[in-house]
């Protein structure tokens, strides 16, 4: 019976046409089986299509459907001929190839752009700096030169001599680009204020209450000096706020580092960890270096900008008004978090009670928020 059986099984996936095993077998609607390239060949371009085995004749040329997917659990499939299915998987894959070649384009486009921007990023911020740094070396100098100056006794050279150093020296205006730094929302920190100050609820006002308020005397809170910190300090980056002074007739403003003594008298000089300027008598501008340096400033203060670079181990301050530099502490080796730092003085009579005022930031310093900045 096995003989038979086998025989049977075989002549079953014979092709009539080849008397071969199939070879791609397909099926027409009457239920035959032929080779693909059997029954292709056979039918060629004849108009009248019949079934080779049983004669049927068909009204236009059937589609030839695998066999296999009629035998088995695909025949409730949806079918389509190889061919088209071979065509509909290329034009598929050629739509596939022509977007990931735009999106390859696009990327590479965008990789270009970024290079090319974070260049001319880096070339503008190493003007920046040289010019800066220019600028260092001549004011050092003419400082040498007045030191030089103080011990002579010619007064005659003296007042020669006096009014070139008044000049300010002679740098180029320099646009700060957008990719310098960033101009930050700074906050006081109610918690460091002195008992004396009122910091208003918004966190941007300090002024002197002329009331002593009944707070606990926490470690990061100043006792003695009138001032106050930022709720947020920086340990890194480049960063830039405002302060409107206004009439006020006494301020210190800078940053502070974390670590600085809050208990007791304050001295603000970098070696104590401030690095600061300050406006007394309502009209002494000074720079709170080792050794306090009077500032000659042709109009008086209304905004003051702080630009702090933590890792130029730099802080500067501007006239926000008329866009022009003030002063600028460098070569600083920044170590742990410095914050902003702010004291109003006390009221003295009222003379200095106007506060001093935080400026909502800008989103970033730009050609068009600042334009050319007198370095």
């Amino acid at each position: 019976m096995s003989a038979p059986s086998a025989l049977l099984s075989e002549v079953q996936f014979q092709c009539c046409i080849c008397h071969d095993v199939f070879s791609e077998p397909v099926s027409i609607p009457c239920g035959h089986s032929f080779c693909y390239t059997c029954i292709a060949s056979l039918w060629g371009d004849s108009t009248i299509i019949s079934c080779p085995k049983c004669q049927t004749v068909f009204h236009g040329r059937p589609e030839c459907v695998c066999v296999l997917c009629k035998i088995t659990d695909h025949q409730a499939h949806d079918t389509v001929p190889v061919e088209q299915e071979s065509r509909e998987k290329k034009e598929s894959l050629e739509v596939f190839a022509a977007l990931f070649r735009a999106i390859e384009r696009s990327r590479a486009e965008l990789v270009e752009v970024m290079e090319r921007k974070q260049k001319q990023a880096e070339e503008s911020a190493q003007t920046f700096i040289a010019e800066l740094e220019e600028e260092i070396r001549q004011l050092q100098k003419k400082r040498q030169e007045m030191e030089q100056l103080s011990h002579s006794e010619d007064h005659a050279h003296i007042l020669q001599v006096w009014s070139q150093l008044l000049k300010p020296p002679h740098i180029k205006q320099q646009k700060i680009s957008n990719s310098l730094c960033l101009q930050v929302d700074v906050y006081l920190d109610p918690k460091t204020a002195n008992p004396w100050l009122t910091v208003s609820p918004d966190g941007r006002r300090l002024q002197d209450g002329e009331v002593e308020q009944d707070l606990p005397d926490a470690s990061e809170r100043f006792d003695t000096a009138p001032c106050a910190l930022a709720l947020r300090g920086f340990t890194t980056g480049r960063h830039y706020w405002e302060v409107e002074v206004g009439d006020k007739t006494a301020w210190d403003l800078g940053v502070a580092r974390q670590s600085v003594s809050r208990k007791g008298v304050v001295t603000l000089s970098p070696q104590d960890g401030f690095w600061a300027v300050c406006l007394r008598n309502g009209w002494e501008y000074r720079a709170c270096a080792s050794q306090a340096e009077l500032l000659c400033l042709s109009k008086r203060l209304q905004i003051v900008g702080v630009f702090l670079d933590y890792e130029g181990g730099m802080v500067s301050f501007y006239n926000a008004d008329t866009k022009t530099h003030i002063y600028s502490f460098t070569e600083t080796p920044f170590t742990e978090a410095v914050f902003p730092f702010f004291n109003p003085e006390m009221s003295y009579s009222g003379t200095n009670k106007s506060p001093l005022i935080i400026r909502p930031a800008s989103v970033v310093y730009n050609s068009r928020d600042l334009e050319d900045i007198t370095i």
